[in-house]
């Protein structure tokens, strides 16, 4: 079997593209408050994972799905930068 490039072309209705952010952030937000004597460990794992969460997305050629998770991201970065 030959090495086939596959693309995959997601596409997300507004109300999911939400409904998944939505989900995102709230678990950052739980971490955060269930690990108060960690935040920065915490915040920096969160924010490693949401690149992992962005490549998934680029991969899955989701550009809404993208943007949204690099917002959130630079949110994190910002808090990040301000420990």
């Amino acid at each position: 079997m030959e090495d086939a490039d596959i693309r995959i072309r997601l596409i997300l209705t507004d109300a999911a593209l939400a409904a998944v952010l939505e989900a995102i952030v709230n678990k950052s937000v739980l971490l955060l408050a269930g690990e108060p004597e960690a935040h920065y460990e915490t915040l920096k794992a969160r924010h490693a994972n949401l690149g992992g969460m962005l490549e998934l997305a680029r991969r899955l050629n989701a550009p809404d799905l993208v943007r949204a998770l690099g917002v959130h991201k630079d949110v994190l970065t910002r808090k990040l930068e301000a420990l």
